[in-house]
Order: structure tokens, then sequence, then C-alpha cells
């Protein structure tokens, strides 16, 4: 890959002297010190331009965020041999947000805040599979639904099974009633306000994608931007925060309050946010990954998510009954 990714480089107009692989990406170095990221991107010519734009527009805005570098021909992409596309940007050499320090956590969350207010301005339209339609959560929460369905039916059809599959059919009933409630609820909510709830979001807001750097908070990874309702993002970093911090209620509602505190939430928003949690979707993901993955090996790792699942769930069922509280009154 190196061979390739030394050929990659030579269609952009700078001078590599060393290449570094990372997690996903390939970090080339400029004789100044100074990287660039190269990394796949998933997507075609026409999206690509348009993040581009959509990075220039947050930096018009003051925010700091990374550009991308074009060809020596004037594309946005490269295209390989193989039809593997790639995208080089720029790099912000930073601290990623810990997870295990407050601050660290509601710095992120009131970046992301000022982040959506800045991308609510944000007036180019995007194209259709990049916008998320008004029900596309309560489809996509459907769609889990059917697919742990299919997980308890093929486990229960397996003459012997593993500690996975036990555990998982002893504990299908509850988290499928979870589901089955948070869909049914979804379904029956008011006509989904559009307006100020939605524009450019994310897509993949995590600790891994915020940075501390010498020119302060900065968001990276933008290639998953989309249009979609802002408190998607916000339930993303969320339920990973609450999960690693086995549903603390005091630091859920220190970043309910922290967004809010930059960034109204709105009635409906915060009702999205509570059925967002309310969803088993932890439960859903070790499903999936363990139905996908070779099902003749007994495996550990989803045994473990498992119980680990199971154990945090009083502390989930309380917090949702403070966030219900809080909600709905």
């Amino acid at each position: 890959m190196y061979n390739r990714t030394e050929i990659i480089l030579e269609a952009y107009p700078y001078e590599f002297t060393d290449i570094q692989k990372g997690r996903g990406v390939y970090f080339c170095l400029e004789q100044n010190g100074s990287k660039k990221v190269l990394k796949e991107f998933s997507g075609s010519q026409m999206k690509a331009e348009l993040l581009d734009c959509f990075l220039k527009y947050l930096q018009q805005k003051g925010r700091p965020a990374e550009q991308i570098v074009y060809t020596k021909e004037g594309g946005a992409l490269f295209t390989d041999i193989d039809e593997t596309r790639y995208y080089m940007r720029t790099w912000f050499d930073g601290k990623e947000c810990d997870t295990r320090n407050r601050d660290d956590i509601l710095c992120a969350v009131r970046t992301l805040a000022g982040f959506h207010l800045d991308a609510a301005g944000f007036d180019r339209e995007l194209p259709a599979a990049m916008c998320r339609t008004p029900d596309f959560l309560e489809q996509e929460y459907g769609r889990h639904t059917r697919e742990l369905h299919k997980v308890r039916n093929y486990i229960k059809s397996k003459k012997k099974r593993n500690e996975f599959e036990a555990r998982f059919l002893n504990e299908y009933a509850y988290y499928l009633k979870q589901a089955e409630d948070a869909v049914d609820r979804l379904h029956g909510m008011p006509e989904t306000p559009q307006g100020q709830y939605f524009g450019v979001c994310h897509g993949d807001y995590s600790q891994h994608n915020f940075l501390f750097t010498a020119k302060g908070a900065v968001i990276i990874n933008y290639e998953r931007f989309c249009k979609d309702a802002f408190v998607s993002d916000l339930a993303h970093f969320f339920r990973k925060i609450m999960e690693k911090h086995n549903w603390n209620t005091g630091i859920g509602m220190d970043m309910i309050r922290a967004y809010d505190n930059i960034r109204k939430l709105e009635p409906w928003e915060l009702k999205q946010l509570y059925f967002r949690m309310a969803y088993p979707e932890k439960f859903w993901k070790v499903a999936n990954h363990y139905f996908n993955s070779k099902k003749s090996w007994a495996n550990n790792r989803d045994s473990e998510k498992l119980v680990k699942i199971c154990a945090q769930e009083q502390q989930r069922r309380d917090f949702l009954n403070i966030l219900q509280y809080f909600v709905h009154g």
C-alpha cells in the first residue's frame, strides 16, 4: 500500500517527506513539519465538493475546520486504479476529548451546540440521499426491531446454544418491549417540525472527532455530514458518554444544560432525545454484531458486552425516569 500511497501523493501539489499510517488514514508529512491526511472517501465527487463548500463556510464563520486539498488537476477526490476514492485534508494536532473528564465532556457539548448554530445558516441544498426524512428515526428503529426478531428466531432454532445465545433469549422479551414502545411513541408524535430543528449535522459526533488544539476546540472528520435533526448529533455523543459513566444522572443533566445554554433545546428536541435514549440501541448493536459474525464461534466479546448492558440497566432506567419527568413534567 505504501507504493500505492506514494503514487496517489504525486497527484497533489506538495512535497512529502514521510508517510505514517494511522487509524484508517495516512499522515503525510511535509518538509516544514506540517501534516496532511489522506483517507478513503465514501461518496461521489459532488459530495466531496459539497463538503469542501461546507468546511469553507465554517471557516468563514470563524470556526476552525479542516479543509480539503485539491489535486493538481483540480479535483476534490483522487480515484485510484481500483476505483477507490481518496481525499486529502488539512490536519489539526491536538488532544481528544477525555471521556473521564467532566470539563472535556461539557466543552465538547457546548462546541457542538455552537456548531449547530453556525450550521443552521448554511443555505446550500444537499441531495436527497444526504437528507434524513422526518420519519427516518421511526423507520430505522422499526428496522432494528425486526432484526432483533430475526436474531431471536435464529437462536431459538438452534439445538445447542452458547453462553451469549442463552443470555440473549433470557433478556430478549424485556428489551423487545422497550424497542416496540419507543417505535410506537415515535409514531404517535405530532408531525415532525422542520425549520430551526433541522440542518447540516456532523453525522458521527464522538470523543474521537473533537480535539483540543492550539487554535482552541475543534471538530474534525466531517465526511458523514448530512441534513438531519440537530438533536441526532447530541444524542449520538450523549449515549456514548452515558454508557461510559454508567448512566450517571448528574453528568447527563449537565450535558443537557451545557447544550441548552448555547442553543436552546425545544420541547420536541427533548422528547427526541428521550426516545433515542429509551430505544435499547446497545442491545440491538450487540445482537447485530453477533448475527453478522461467525455464529459458530462463542464470541466472548459479545457475551461481555451483553453482561455489561444488563448490569447497567437499572441505572439506565433510573436516568430515563428522571429524563421523562424533565421532558414531560
